[in-house]
């Protein structure tokens, strides 16, 4: 059994702070991650194209990049799912609704889960930007509110890596500056343009919340065929994500309080009993955790065993 504790691993600004706070707040995590023996993975965004979260859900899935191919690829065709269209061996890219924020020296990317967009808006946007992909080289179908399939020309595979992966960094690194995309960012300027004064943008602007302004592309893996599924499947705890994305790190401890009360602590009592022991992953910005939680007849026995410096990995500089 695996358990995975997205975003599990704070920001290394606050990591320290968030630290002293376990004992009361997290006892359950904190006592295992002093008893079991960590593997530390350093997962660079910059050079996978993806999270270290996303990582893993990509080696989950069976996925292999090409040589030369950023592992962030697989997320396009893992994202379209079974709603993909086109041809089966084609390259599949997606791109995120998102905002696009500009600053005095550079611009950068909102993570677009906190857009918070409404089904309706996804759909009415679509709807208006749809007729601009008449008679050029491209195509598009909308997989969900804030996600679109998009269809390139043959030979054209930009730089890509996801949204989550780019989201509060400068976008400079992975913004198509050749060429050969110079057709993409005409279209891409001319829905920025449908959009700027789009009813949905107005409502939001009137909400006080930030506009719809881009399309985030990336992607560029073929599907793969899916592995057989585990069993028992991963346990994927997300209670933490949210607040991590926001930089709420006061909500973030008060969600893993919840986490570790209502699903770590059945969990150790579930070992304690002589249960089977799970592989624990957390994840992080820029790491990716795995202790070693071997069966135990007594949970008490973990504290038994010698310290193990924690705290030199939790608080690793992102």
């Amino acid at each position: 059994m695996q358990v995975v504790i997205p975003d599990a691993l704070p920001a290394a600004a606050v990591a320290a702070d968030l630290a002293r706070l376990l004992p009361e707040r997290a006892p359950t995590l904190l006592a295992w991650m002093r008893a079991a023996p960590a593997q530390v993975e350093r997962i660079d965004p910059a050079a996978c194209g993806c999270t270290p979260f996303e990582a893993w859900q990509l080696r989950q899935a069976g996925f292999r990049p090409d040589a030369g191919q950023p592992l962030g690829a697989g997320m396009g065709p893992l994202h379209a799912g079974e709603r993909r269209a086109g041809d089966p061996g084609e390259p599949v890219w997606v791109a995120e609704l998102s905002h696009v924020a500009l600053g005095t020296d550079h611009a950068s990317l909102l993570d677009p889960e906190l857009l918070a967009l409404e089904a309706e808006e996804g759909r009415a946007l679509f709807e208006a930007a749809a007729p601009l992909f008449d008679g050029t080289q491209f195509r598009a179908d909308m997989l969900s509110p804030r996600r679109w399939q998009i269809g390139l020309p043959p030979g054209m595979a930009p730089r890509s890596a996801t949204p989550q992966a780019v989201a509060g960094r400068p976008i400079e690194a992975w913004w198509p500056q050749d060429d050969a995309l110079r057709p993409w960012r005409r279209l891409l300027n001319e829905i920025q343009m449908v959009w700027h004064d789009h009813p949905v943008n107005q409502a939001r602007a009137e909400r006080g919340e930030l506009p719809v302004n881009g399309l985030w592309l990336y992607g560029g893996a073929r599907p793969w065929p899916a592995p057989a599924p585990a069993s028992p499947p991963p346990q994927v705890l997300e209670a933490l994500h949210g607040p991590a994305r926001a930089g709420d790190w006061s909500a973030w401890l008060d969600a893993l309080e919840r986490l570790d009360r209502e699903a770590l602590r059945p969990l150790a009592g579930r070992l304690a009993a002589g249960g089977a022991a799970p592989a624990l992953t957390l994840t992080g910005r820029e790491r990716l955790v795995t202790l070693d939680l071997r069966a135990r007849h007594r949970l008490l026995a973990w504290l038994s065993r010698p310290h193990k410096k924690w705290n030199a990995w939790w608080t690793l500089p992102d």
